[in-house]
This record gives structure tokens, C-alpha cells and sequence, in this order.
């Protein structure tokens, strides 16, 4: 069975106390900031991710649209997580 890096992700993620993170899209775009939220997958744990480069607690505006943008998590190349400096690559 093909181990599910979207939870271990999740759990990494949501265990550290500064959660910024660098994230380098198959696109070769590099993003910096949080995830606000997530899309549950049917395969995988996650299928999307809610990401944004402020410091937002809610992922909405004052008119309720979503701010930051969803990103697929076939599409991360790789993360670094800025508290300890450890990468995790996809």
C-alpha cells in the first residue's frame, strides 16, 4: 500500500507551534506562508489544501469569499517548514 503523504503532512504540520512553511509547486513557483484549512480527499487524507501568505486565522473576507488559494497536493513538489528547517519532498 503507497503511504498517504498528505497525512503525514497533516500531522507534521499541525504539531509544530510556527507554522510557516515554504512550499515549491511542480510549477517551480515557490510560496511562503500557511495552510488556513483543507479539502478532504476520497483516495488520500487531503486532496486540496487552503493556503494563504498572511497571518489569517479564517480563510474568508468580510463578504465571505475565500482569501489566499487552493492548492492540489499532486502539486507540491516539496515543503520546508521554517520552525526546524526540515524539508519533505512529494
Amino acid at each position: 500500500m503507497k503511504t498517504d503523504l498528505s497525512l503525514i503532512l497533516y500531522n507534521k504540520y499541525f504539531n509544530l507551534k510556527n507554522r510557516v512553511i515554504e512550499i515549491e509547486l511542480k510549477s517551480h513557483k515557490v510560496k511562503t506562508g500557511k495552510f488556513i484549512g483543507f479539502i478532504k480527499g476520497n483516495k488520500t487524507y487531503i486532496s486540496k489544501w487552503h493556503f494563504d501568505n498572511s497571518n489569517v486565522i479564517i480563510g474568508i473576507d468580510t463578504f465571505g469569499f475565500l482569501i489566499g488559494e487552493i492548492i492540489n497536493q499532486k502539486s507540491i513538489s516539496k515543503i520546508k517548514f521554517l520552525e526546524d528547517n526540515t524539508i519533505m519532498n512529494f
